[in-house]
């Protein structure tokens, strides 16, 4: 009887403290929302609400995470990550200058998607932008909020979307800008905005950008990407909102 006793208290010891573990772990907030016209990666359509959210929830429910979404002006995210009043985002290093990418405040995850960004330009005027150098010195549109890897060499000419950055393209407020290839061929496709790309100006891997006092939680978010690439799951998200790049939208 005693023995009973004792394995029935060490069992229900146990199980408290897994629950006051579970009750423990932190609610994550975060964003990837960006502008809000950054589709592919974010639609602003709850149905269909873009390739980031569609992950990011499959993704924190197979670490067992639970998260919560926050909707942010694009401007205030990185200062927000900053003060933790959110605790992960999704971003690329190649966004960074080479300087910038060992910041111990973040740790990042493994992959999760490719994310290129191009030089655009209107087709008659493209020919010029076929390398990064030829931004430099030069007024180019960007993003309000959004890094990029060498600003410093160029003028930023920022506009809160890239929807509002290739409407201001096509009124030649700007002869040249910096975009996303999937959001640029999404946005001339909507707009009726014929536009061509010259030379990439990044290439990475969109990963989780994690505060560094949730490091703990890199294992289990690791463990969980590595299982939706093996299922396919991941694959099957790109493959739901990427659509291929019209021959039309590449420079004349």
């Amino acid at each position: 009887m005693f023995f009973l006793k004792l394995f029935l208290f060490l069992f229900i010891a146990h199980l408290a403290t897994f629950a006051n573990a579970e009750q423990s772990q932190p609610e994550l907030n975060y964003n990837v929302s960006a502008s809000g016209s950054h589709y592919p990666f974010y639609t602003s359509n709850p149905e269909n609400p873009g390739i980031l959210p569609e992950i990011i929830t499959a993704l924190m429910a197979q670490a067992n995470i639970t998260v919560n979404h926050v909707e942010l002006p694009t401007k205030r995210i990185a200062k927000y990550l900053e003060n933790g009043f959110i605790d992960f985002d999704v971003f690329s290093l190649k966004w960074l200058a080479q300087n910038e990418r060992d910041n111990p405040y973040y740790v990042f995850s493994d992959p999760l998607i490719p994310a290129t960004e191009m030089i655009i330009a209107l087709p008659n005027k493209v020919a010029q932008y076929q390398t990064e150098q030829s931004l430099y010195s030069k007024e180019v549109g960007t993003v309000l909020g959004y890094d990029y890897h060498d600003d410093e060499k160029y003028n930023r000419v920022d506009f809160p979307s890239e929807k509002e950055l290739l409407i201001a393209l096509s009124k030649a407020r700007i002869d040249v800008a910096i975009m996303g290839i999937h959001t640029a061929a999404y946005w001339s496709k909507q707009l009726n905005i014929k536009i061509g790309f010259g030379a990439q100006h990044s290439h990475g891997y969109l990963r989780v950008r994690l505060l560094a006092k949730h490091k703990a939680l890199l294992p289990k978010i690791n463990q969980a990407i590595a299982y939706l690439h093996s299922n396919g799951y991941i694959k099957r998200i790109e493959d739901k909102y990427i659509e291929p790049i019209p021959a039309q939208n590449l420079r004349d």
